[in-house]
């Protein structure tokens, strides 16, 4: 019966969303949500990172209100995202699809909307140099094979110490990395914290290894410490987008799309004007954070070591083709195996009632195109 309700409900969704595209206008031709004059309520989840944290920029620039939203943006720590969103304290949460599995059994309103940033390199796992762990660059130049590399580096943190934060991405990407050379969390110790406090305790002694978020990678660069590997070395890149729940995406269709709208622009900003864009990122992360993230080391990051879609078709090419950079099922199902392997979630996810984009992109087109330009 439990199971009924819940694809009746993402049916109900589907065609909601469904609904809005079949009777939606060409590209530009976007309605403002509410009533002619008035502003849509949208309390907006945001986590102190330098790609979370974008939205500011649109809060800033007025586009919210110009879309026709009375956008609220809540700073939350990465792992007090998803209980915000489930207790309805926010309307969205910018998060990834791993949070969406590692909540969605408990409660099934969970849904991944809409998809624009790719972490495709993002993920690093940071090691001393004095340590006795040996980054992969190195081994590549002694072994002379990036494969034989990557199996060598992973295979050297059986009995280190690893510090993360596990149930989140962090901890997924550490666990699959591990997993593809036929180890598992049996064979590290873990110490679990936030990426703050996680990145303070690494530097300040514990553990052999570290993992948390950009800003924790580039302050622990400035202290010093080295990649050991990152990127698709060590495992399928979580994606950044839009998490909501069901009744939010039925009941509020158009305030969803007009935000998802906001972020392209945000990043077509972004990609124009990096340096303003960075700095107003960086402020509020600094007077936030420990993290000590420069203008430069924002520049730097942009579009390099994770990924923005500057509009729909962006979003299309890298996330929901089959050959995309960050084909979405891959990271799902990743996902899924990690969550699921470690006992974390009682059950695999369904994509097919947690994964709206599909449906949600469709709607965007619909609506607003898919090759905006400009901002």
């Amino acid at each position: 019966m439990k199971i009924t309700r819940t694809v009746a409900a993402v049916a109900t969704a589907t065609v909601a969303v469904l609904g809005l595209t079949s009777c939606a206008g060409g590209a530009g031709t976007a309605e403002t949500p509410g009533a002619e004059g008035e502003l849509t309520p949208v309390n907006i989840g945001i986590s102190p990172f330098q790609d979370t944290y974008l939205p500011i920029i649109g809060q800033d620039m007025g586009w919210f209100e110009e879309a026709g939203l009375d956008v609220e943006l809540t700073s939350l720590a990465w792992n007090a995202a998803m209980p915000a969103l489930i207790s309805g304290d926010v309307d969205i949460a910018v998060n990834n699809t791993t949070s969406v599995v590692s909540v969605a059994n408990a409660d099934p309103e969970v849904v991944y909307a809409y998809g624009w940033n790719p972490f495709t390199e993002g993920s690093a796992l940071m090691i001393r140099p004095d340590g006795d762990l040996e980054p992969i660059d190195e081994l590549e130049e002694s072994l002379g094979d990036r494969g034989e590399a990557r199996t060598a580096m992973i295979e050297s943190l059986a009995g280190k110490t690893i510090v993360t934060t596990l149930s989140t991405d962090m901890g997924k990407q550490i666990n699959d990395a591990l997993a593809s050379v036929g180890m598992d969390e049996t064979d590290v110790t873990f110490v679990d914290m936030d990426p703050d406090t996680g990145l303070a305790a690494f530097l300040s002694g514990t553990g052999d290894a570290y993992l948390g978020g950009v800003p924790q990678r580039a302050k622990a660069l400035d202290e010093g410490m080295i990649i050991g590997l990152s990127g698709p070395d060590l495992a399928a890149p979580p994606i950044n987008g839009a998490v909501t729940t069901r009744s939010f995406v039925e009941e509020n269709e158009a305030a969803l799309l007009s935000f998802i709208d906001v972020m392209h622009r945000i990043i077509r900003y972004c990609d124009a004007e990096t340096d303003a864009c960075g700095k107003t990122i960086t402020d509020r992360l600094n007077e936030e954070t420990a993290a000590g993230l420069t203008v430069d080391g924002f520049k730097e990051y942009w579009q390099n070591i994770e990924l923005y879609a500057p509009n729909a078709q962006a979003a299309n090419d890298m996330i929901l083709a089959e050959d995309g950079v960050a084909y979405w099922k891959t990271t799902w199902d990743s996902d899924n195996a990690y969550l699921a392997g470690t006992e974390a979630i009682p059950a695999e996810v369904p994509a097919a009632e947690h994964f709206l984009m599909p449906e949600v992109w469709e709607a965007y087109v619909a609506e607003y195109g898919a090759d905006q330009t400009g901002y």
